[in-house]
């Protein structure tokens, strides 16, 4: 499915990701005719400007999920071993507390790896982009999966604060 088809698909939605969808059909300067990447590049701006950037973010994880085979491969797995928060995923030792600016280290065991694993993980390591604080009043960085990597070719490895790792397992209530 095409980041196109799925904007049209999204519009008869009545939800705020349909309200998006359409508000990005009757944008006159939106990049209907450049690359995926400019397309989300040019969203997130926009919505960063107009304060919707969290609608953006379910937007494209939602879009996501239909198009990116590793967020599917890790979300099944979330979903079918019943792992509902971070503490359940300590309990399952898949989620091991890290250092800070990391939060979470986060091991989702893998059999066969999707042959698209490595761009996925390369469009997953930059979605939802949020500035969590620390104990020392800084705040640092956090994307959906950070650091994402298969270290030893049997898991996919990342780093997730606890907000990210609460958005991931969101993913699985919605539609």
């Amino acid at each position: 499915m095409t980041l196109n088809e799925f904007i049209k698909d999204c519009a008869s939605y009545d939800s705020p990701i349909g309200d998006l969808a359409n508000d990005i059909l009757g944008d006159k300067n939106f990049p209907s005719k450049k690359s995926d990447r400019e397309f989300l590049e040019y969203l997130d701006t926009q919505t960063r400007r107009g304060g919707t950037n969290d609608i953006f973010q379910e937007f494209l994880a939602e879009y996501r999920k239909k198009t990116n085979e590793t967020l599917r491969l890790i979300l099944n797995y979330l979903k079918e071993n019943k792992i509902t928060s971070i503490e359940i995923a300590m309990q399952k030792k898949i989620a091991m507390s890290y250092v800070e600016t990391c939060g979470y280290r986060i091991k989702i065991p893998v059999d066969d790896f999707p042959e698209t694993v490595i761009k996925d993980m390369e469009e997953l390591g930059t979605m939802n982009e949020k500035y969590v604080p620390i104990s020392d009043g800084k705040e640092v960085q956090s994307h959906l999966l950070s650091k994402p990597n298969m270290n030893d070719g049997m898991n996919i490895t990342f780093c997730s604060q606890e907000v990210q790792f609460e958005f991931l397992l969101s993913l699985n209530e919605k539609k």
